[in-house]
């Protein structure tokens, strides 16, 4: 029987990442250093939207690191700025690129939780809602402005459909 190559893709990643509880509770350290949004991510750049918000939605945002140490996402503000002007616009248009996957997902998060809430399904909407508010949080706490800035606004986003539905 052949599997298909995107099920070894996301098992890989699965193996790779250590994303599920079971994983975190059974192995060392490997999975406390895994990026906490990677698993969401992978998932909706694969395609897999449902997977990639139900992900987003079950993600413990206290956890960290946000980003994998490579990710130009990772980086301080000094450390972004002290690239040459070549490498600041190829890393700018990097960032831009993650930055926009990130706003997508997050849409989609939102649009999940208002479906919800249009069903009368409101416990449903409040997770949804208050996981982009956490990651908002999470995001806030940055290291570089444009990461804050895309955080505050997945809390002010949050925050006014979390007070349509009742916190």
């Amino acid at each position: 029987m052949k599997i298909p190559i995107i099920g070894i893709i996301v098992a890989a990643t699965i193996l790779l990442v250590g994303c599920s509880k079971h994983d975190a509770s059974s192995s060392t350290s490997t999975s406390a250093a895994a990026p906490i949004l990677q698993p969401a991510m992978t998932a909706w750049q694969q395609g897999d939207k449902a997977a990639a918000v139900t992900t987003f939605v079950a993600t413990d945002w206290s956890s960290r690191p946000l980003f994998a140490p490579n990710s130009v996402l990772s980086l301080s503000e000094d450390q972004f700025n002290a690239f040459s002007d070549a490498e600041n616009q190829a890393k700018s248009a990097e960032m831009l690129s993650q930055l926009d996957s990130l706003k997508q997902l997050a849409r989609a998060v939102a649009q999940t939780g208002d479906d919800a809430a249009a069903k009368g399904d409101t416990a449903q909407a409040r997770k949804c809602f208050t996981s982009l508010e956490q990651c908002g949080a999470a995001l806030d706490t940055g290291s570089l402005r444009m990461v804050k800035l895309v955080g505050q606004a997945f809390q002010k986003l949050a925050n006014s459909e979390l007070s349509k539905v009742g916190k």
